[in-house]
């Protein structure tokens, strides 16, 4: 099986991966370097209240734990490319980051939708090389992301639609329990 990932990609979570923190999760590979990777889940709901929840009202429906790294650190995939200042395209009509005052006030005034943009609390890391032994190891399966894939897809159906998309010939892995010890 070939390893070769990078930006733009999804890690669809296989089955030889148990870190219960990506258990099933299908991560938006945002940068990879030598130095190292980082991405966001996007298939981990999170209910936000409280200061959170008055602080950035627009977010409730749509925000996500993105990673165990940084849980205090929002982040934001929008559609909006530079009409939501500097960000940097991940793939095609997918952009990250931005000026986020500006992205706010296009909020406020209902220029910009918050229903279209994904938000995200924390990250997914990996240093130098981490990754790359994970891939050796099969925990992950990679899937060219698409808008399709990052905005319009539902999170409780992200995971199975990520693997068909990889091929529909994947049945080990498209009728893979959520708890194996079940069958």
């Amino acid at each position: 099986m070939g390893h070769k990932f990078g930006k733009g990609d999804l890690l669809v979570a296989s089955g030889a991966l148990f870190d219960p923190n990506f258990h099933r999760t299908v991560v938006l590979l945002c940068e990879h370097q030598e130095e190292g990777s980082y991405g966001l889940i996007l298939n981990r709901p999170l209910e936000i209240s409280g200061p959170t929840l008055r602080e950035i009202p627009f977010a409730a429906e749509h925000a996500f734990r993105g990673g165990p790294v940084q849980p205090g650190v929002m982040q934001v995939l929008h559609p909006y490319g530079a009409s939501a200042g500097e960000c940097v395209e991940v793939v095609p009509g997918v952009w990250i980051g931005g000026d986020f005052e500006l992205l706010q006030e296009g909020f406020r005034t209902r220029l910009l939708d918050p229903a279209r943009c994904r938000f995200f609390l924390g990250y997914s890391g990996w240093a130098s090389g981490q990754l790359g032994d994970e891939m050796k190891a099969d925990s992950w399966l990679v899937v060219k992301a698409t808008e399709d894939l990052v905005f319009h897809t539902p999170a409780e159906t992200l995971w199975v639609a990520a693997v068909r998309a990889l091929s529909r010939d994947e049945p080990i892995y498209t009728n893979f329990p959520t708890e194996p010890s079940w069958n």
